[in-house]
């Protein structure tokens, strides 16, 4: 069966949700309730969102943060960082409070040159060419007058045009190569304008116009951050063995590209995450920041060090792009928001708070890796991701971490671990236990608030009785679940292991179904009549369908029913 469509961008925002649930995810309802749970409450707001790109249908949440205590030229900074990988935001907290004490970082902007090129093919003769181009020039920048006139009048424009020969590359290949003054504005849309309009009054009918475009490449488009202290007062217990060690970790990267690569990531850690913070365009920083540093024919370190005349020193060079109006940084809130935490800084400014965040980020990583490691820090970030997943509670976490202080975290040993102590903590249901179960529903009332989902407490009696009734047979649940899923499905059947939460079958509707019974009372009675029935109703019948596990025998309904119980007891924190 086909999954190709024809005119897609054309359907509704809930049309192409359920296109995609229905051939891609067996029409499963959960596939909906993700993409919907990330949708703004605020319709407008929505709206702004979907309107950044096409065929959207939901929006894909990144943690943002923030970094204080960043001292610049005498400034202080507190830096917003959007990133999902743990480690970096703290990592930058600490490197900026442990420079603040030591005259923190010196920026300088050595140039906010950027680029836009014209390529084309000529196969006359070349000097043909330049007579051309010379005799042109000057109209070449009339024909982009009025597209420069307000950039101009902010003090930016066409700062030169030149005639580049490639042909010693590629047979007739010449450039118009164009440099650009665009202020604050990152300028793409503005350079891509001028270049087509040159291109327009260039070409003729020997100068075959390839394409017009700018570079994301921008070597003169520089930024410096740095840092310096005494040795003695880098704060470690033989600062000296540090510095030098420090310094060799640097000339590694310098001289060996595969160090290079993951030294320079550390860097854009920083980097983009200030970059997307502020609405940059974080892919064009990283383009242009990898080609200058193998700007010199070898791949090589961002980052450099000194540590002369009892002096250590430490900075970089990068190449940015940026600003601080238009595109999204004047249409995405905290985009906005973010340039206002930074103090509404210029472009320039700009440049100095993200290449100082890219400095902070290396810092850090290089003091752990010549020191205690660079898991060490990182590996506590690890385990507290692993048990977000397992769904650890608060007391769980403490005894697990504690019992990492110092070990190997890996992903196989926590979750052993984890199961360990569910298996010694958990207070599983037994709700064949007609005494037991009355007892714990005792204090059940229908306002008693929830910990988690929609329903009310007479609703949750009644969903427990309703998944009973399918077990008894009364109610058919009529979804095939084939023999491969339910096998792997119903391993989870055999472990000590709880239903988390937003665990829902499909045949279950979106919102709580409205109570049947007049009171919770008549609830909890016919919930111990599906009980009795269930044990009668297994004397005589082998099997019954169970809508996400599929075919079920008494044993593995029971096992289904302890989950199940137990899930929506804690649910009203009656377990």
């Amino acid at each position: 069966m086909s999954k190709k469509i024809k005119g897609f961008s054309k359907l509704t925002k809930e049309e192409k949700i359920n296109w995609i649930v229905e051939n891609y995810f067996n029409n499963n309802l959960n596939v909906v309730d993700i993409i919907k749970q990330y949708w703004n409450s605020d319709a407008q707001l929505q709206q702004l969102h979907d309107d950044f790109i096409e065929n959207t249908i939901s929006n894909f949440y990144l943690p943002m943060g923030v970094a204080p205590n960043f001292l610049i030229n005498d400034k202080d900074y507190v830096v917003p960082m959007v990133t999902e990988e743990s480690s970096v935001v703290a990592a930058a907290s600490l490197v900026a409070k442990f420079w603040s004490t030591k005259g923190g970082f010196k920026t300088t902007v050595l140039g906010t040159t950027k680029i836009g090129q014209v390529h084309f093919m000529f196969a006359g003769n070349k000097e043909d060419l330049i007579s051309y181009f010379n005799k042109n020039k000057t109209e070449l920048y009339a024909a982009t007058a009025s597209i420069t006139k307000n950039m101009e009048k902010r003090g930016g424009g066409i700062l030169d045009i030149q005639l580049i020969d490639k042909t010693d590359q590629l047979e007739n290949y010449y450039q118009l190569h164009i440099t650009f003054e665009t202020k604050d504005s990152m300028g793409a849309n503005f350079i891509n304008s001028c270049l087509e309009a040159i291109a327009a009054k260039f070409r003729n009918d020997e100068i075959e116009i390839v394409m017009s475009i700018l570079s994301n490449y921008v070597p003169e488009c520089l930024v410096r951050a740095e840092v310096s202290c005494k040795i003695e007062d880098l704060g470690v217990e033989n600062p000296q063995k540090f510095a030098e060690k420090f310094y060799q970790a640097v000339k590694i990267a310098e001289v060996e590209p595969y160090r290079a690569v993951t030294h320079n990531k550390g860097i854009m850690n920083g980097v983009d995450a200030v970059v997307i913070a502020t609405g940059n365009d974080f892919r064009a920083v990283e383009a242009g920041v990898h080609a200058y540093a193998a700007k010199d024919g070898k791949y090589t370190s961002l980052s450099h060090c000194t540590i002369d005349n009892g002096i250590f020193r430490f900075w970089i060079d990068l190449p940015l792009a940026l600003g601080t109006v238009g595109g999204l940084t004047a249409l995405h809130p905290l985009a906005k928001l973010s340039l206002e935490m930074l103090q509404k800084p210029s472009a320039k400014e700009l440049m100095q708070i993200i290449a100082t965040a890219g400095l902070a980020q290396n810092f850090a990583a290089l003091r752990a890796l010549t020191t205690k490691g660079i898991q060490h820090g990182h590996m506590k970030m690890h385990l507290q991701n692993i048990l977000n997943q397992l769904g650890a509670n608060a007391e769980e976490k403490e005894i697990i971490a504690n019992h990492f202080e110092g070990k190997t975290v890996s992903h196989a040993a926590v979750v052993s671990k984890f199961e360990e102590i569910k298996k010694k903590s958990i207070n599983w249901v037994d709700f064949k236990n007609e005494s037991s179960l009355r007892g714990l529903l005792n204090s059940l009332e229908i306002e008693t608030p929830a910990i988690f989902g929609k329903m009310n407490g007479q609703q949750m009696v009644e969903h427990l009785a309703l998944l009973l009734k399918v077990s008894n047979g009364k109610i058919d649940a009529d979804f095939f679940v084939e023999e491969e899923k339910s096998s792997r499905r119903k391993a989870f059947l055999d472990t000590d292991n709880e239903l988390q939460v937003g665990f829902k079958a499909s045949m279950l509707s979106e919102e709580p179904v409205p109570a049947k019974f007049s009171t919770l009372k008549d609830s909890i009675e016919d919930l111990i009549l599906q009980i009795e029935s269930f044990e009668t109703h297994f004397k005589t019948n082998a099997t019954e369908n169970h809508p996400f596990f599929g075919e079920l025998d008494y044993q593995y309904w029971c096992k289904f029913h302890v989950k199940h119980f137990t899930h929506h007891f804690k649910q009203f924190n009656l377990v």
